[in-house]
């Protein structure tokens, strides 16, 4: 009995954890970095935000997708 009292107070207390807040880079800060931008797009596409819900996943991944429009747009247009 002692040790599912136990197991059931980790679980409890391992419940109640919020997840960390992520800070994401806006699309000037990942369109200034190349290197950012593609750590976020693997991210984004096969990695730890892949597998969110569409909501959660557009609120990580917006910034991401914005700029890697915006550079596509700059490389046809020779900016």
């Amino acid at each position: 009995m002692r040790k599912f009292s136990a197991l059931c107070l980790v679980l409890a207390i391992c419940g109640c954890q919020q997840k960390q807040s992520v800070s994401v880079p806006t699309t000037d800060q990942l369109m200034a970095d190349s290197q950012l931008l593609k750590a976020w797009q693997g991210k984004c596409e096969t990695g730890e935000y892949s597998q969110l819900p569409a909501a959660e996943k557009d609120n990580m991944c917006f910034t991401t997708r914005e700029a890697t429009r915006s550079l596509a747009v700059k490389k046809m247009n020779g900016l």
